[in-house]
């Protein structure tokens, strides 16, 4: 046993990012005795669960809820202590605008937005009559005529119609996904409902045998997601990981069986850099940042096509203003919508830190390069429009701007062969693994599941070969 803890001991290991994915692969990487280096060119970890400070409230930027059945990090939050201040997210209902008379509250009964009856009231509203005669024609359809199809815009629009597409289904994919629902694989997105619709000859059948009741829950810890990540970075210091913060890595190379991560900024000119040596090397940054860093050791195949545009995020801290109840998310209309999340009334511990008529809102908008007071009136101007009601400029008491690119889905159409092509190829070059969004899918936990799978391999690879010891 004493060798074994030797050994892990004297392997190291070198993280290349402090996101989610990154946090998880060291950590799992340390909790055997591996000597783990974590760099992150931000000057804190978390990646893309950012955080702004409006006054004397400290909220998340981008990702502020995870879903009750989220396993890996359920683990997580209880390991950092924080499993008895998870809070549930109210009124955690969805508002659409693309229909005709402005927002409304999406369909109740619906698979990824086909709802399962056209003539539902709360379906009309957004699809008119006309919608709902043509959505209804499917149900008419002779049974040989159903036939089977991987597109999820494709299905729709051509069972249901253009209507249902574009005001029930498109909005929420372009919002939260950022592809048209036409780059869905809807064998990965609603798995049942193929084999349902073979079934049942109708999309709307299908989509009631397979729906599930009640909207899936999403819980936090109080204040936010950002308190996971400062409990995560905490274990990082219990298990001495080197966390080195607003350190970029400048180069990758290899010498001999080893890995030297080239820190930027570090030795001035004429003075040698100091490298870190590793025996594994994790590379969890976004794709672009991946491909560039390994470029000279591997060349990695594409990835499945569309990949979402950057979005810019306005948090605005608003007084005096009479919010209507809209849900906890409000999707804008058009092909690159706005949406607008009033995140203070949907988690409690939010709202208890404000003043009686202090909101706070997060507006997610097409990313411009504009400004950042550019970039926060047009956030504005947005939720006066999504919200119902006025916001004038003096009411905004504080306000922060931040920009990030979001992952694709991992039902994207061909992610899935895309991921395991590269990381074949990944795998061809010792000692190397690729974790992050861009592989797992944009889902905090599936990335977080993912690291712990590839961690493993990693640190499997690295001090037995891949193999357990017998």
């Amino acid at each position: 046993m004493s060798d074994l803890v030797t050994h892990a001991h004297d392997t190291r290991v070198v993280v290349v990012g402090g996101g989610m994915a990154g946090i998880v692969a060291a950590l799992e990487c340390a909790r055997l005795g591996l000597r783990v280096t974590l760099f992150e060119a931000a000057p804190h970890l978390g990646g893309s669960l950012d955080r702004v400070t409006l006054g004397d409230v400290t909220v998340d930027a981008a990702a502020d809820g995870i879903p009750a059945s989220a396993s890996t990090l359920a683990g997580l939050i209880d390991e950092v202590g924080l499993a008895d201040e998870l809070e549930t997210a109210r009124d955690d209902e969805l508002w659409l605008a693309a229909g005709p008379d402005g927002a409304a509250p999406a369909p109740a009964e619906t698979v990824l937005g086909i709802p399962a009856n056209p003539w539902a009231e709360d379906v009309r509203r957004h699809i008119e009559t006309r919608g709902a005669w043509r959505a209804y024609v499917d149900r008419l359809r002779p049974p040989l005529t159903v036939g089977r199809r991987r597109s999820l815009g494709e299905l729709v629009s051509s069972r249901m119609g253009e209507r249902v597409r574009d005001r029930l289904v498109a909005p929420y994919m372009l919002a939260v996904h950022g592809v048209a629902p036409e780059h869905i694989d809807i064998d990965i997105a609603a798995p049942s409902l193929n084999p349902a619709l073979t079934r049942t000859g109708s999309l709307s059948g299908a989509v009631a045998q397979t729906r599930r009741a009640g909207a899936p829950q999403r819980r936090a810890p109080r204040g936010g997601l950002f308190r996971l990540v400062d409990g995560l970075a905490g274990r990082l210091h219990d298990y001495d990981v080197d966390v080195r913060v607003g350190t970029a890595v400048a180069a990758i190379e290899r010498d001999g069986v080893q890995w030297l991560v080239r820190p930027a900024g570090t030795g001035g000119a004429g003075d040698a850099v100091e490298s870190v040596t590793a025996d594994a090397l994790i590379i969890a940054v976004d794709e672009d940042t991946a491909r560039s860093l390994l470029a000279t050791h591997v060349e990695l195949p594409p990835n499945a096509q569309p990949q979402p545009a950057p979005l810019d995020v306005a948090m605005l801290r608003i007084a005096g203003v009479a919010l209507p109840d809209r849900g906890s998310l409000v999707i804008g209309p058009g092909p690159d919508p706005v949406a607008v999340r009033p995140i203070s009334r949907t988690w409690p511990g939010i709202g208890k830190a404000l003043a009686a008529d202090e909101h706070i809102l997060r507006v997610t908008l097409p990313h411009t390069g504009a400004p950042d007071a550019e970039v926060i009136e047009a956030a504005r101007a947005a939720a006066s429009d999504l919200c119902g009601v006025p916001i004038p400029a003096e009411a905004v008491r504080s306000a922060a701007r931040a920009s990030y690119r979001r992952a694709a889905p991992g039902s994207l159409l061909g992610h899935e062969a895309a991921v395991e092509a590269i990381r074949a190829r990944a795998r061809t070059v010792p000692g190397l693994a690729l974790v992050g969004g861009w592989l797992s899918g944009n889902s905090l936990e599936r990335v977080a599941a993912d690291a712990v799978t590839e961690a493993d391999a990693a640190r499997r690879a690295a001090l037995w070969g891949g193999t357990d010891p017998a």
